[in-house]
């Protein structure tokens, strides 16, 4: 049945209907483009924070290297005041209770010994004779360059200065400092602003 235009009501219907169902789109292949990733952290090359700081050039020595660098320096600067104080005080009377004078004379001709040795060698090479055989090396912490003589000097007298004045305590918490220390650095390091890394390729002593 036609309708007729003099029927609005179903005119209106008419219009009212729902417009007929389009056919769904066809699946493309094409896949979502892949969400935006988040950013990457940074790798970590050296836990605990102890890679050396810009412009130091090499990996921070380990504890161990320290140690046994210091117990190699430690024995040959003791038996060279030996040798010396020896034919000053007596052999006997550096070992005699009796003989308080002479044992504390041989104690600083060790004492003025060891600062000779640790000055001319960090000053000159930044090694002693003990980083030479662990393969370690002393900086500066600004830049990883040669200490000098006046920082060498500073830094062993630090040390003794810190062990007398607190009767050993200051020097034994000196050392073990580096335990926990995150630049392993020992207390006489960082007064004097230095680092002890690996003495691996050319070493900043070359032209000093």
């Amino acid at each position: 049945m036609t309708q007729s235009p003099d029927h609005p009501e179903e005119r209106a219907g008419a219009e009212g209907a729902a417009p007929p169902h389009d056919p769904a789109p066809e699946a493309t292949s094409a896949a979502p483009p892949p969400a935006e990733p988040y950013p990457a952290a940074p790798p970590i090359s050296e836990p605990y924070g102890q890679a050396p700081p810009p412009g130091i050039a090499g990996e921070l020595a380990g504890r161990w290297s320290r140690l046994f660098a210091g117990i190699i320096d430690g024995i040959v600067y003791t038996v060279i005041g030996w040798i010396i104080a020896a034919p000053i005080v007596g052999v006997g009377a550096m070992y005699d209770n009796k003989h308080l004078g002479p044992r504390l004379a041989a104690d600083g001709i060790t004492v003025v010994i060891a600062i000779i040795y640790f000055t001319w060698q960090h000053g000159k090479w930044g090694q002693t004779l003990g980083k030479r055989a662990l393969g370690i090396r002393l900086v500066r912490a600004q830049d990883g360059g040669p200490i000098g003589y006046g920082k060498a000097a500073w830094r062993v007298l630090f040390t003794y200065l810190i062990t007398y004045v607190t009767c050993g305590l200051g020097g034994l918490l000196d050392d073990l400092w580096i335990l926990w220390d995150p630049r392993k650095q020992a207390l006489h390091d960082k007064v004097v602003k230095t680092y002890v890394i690996k003495a691996e390729g050319p070493g900043p002593y070359a032209d000093n």
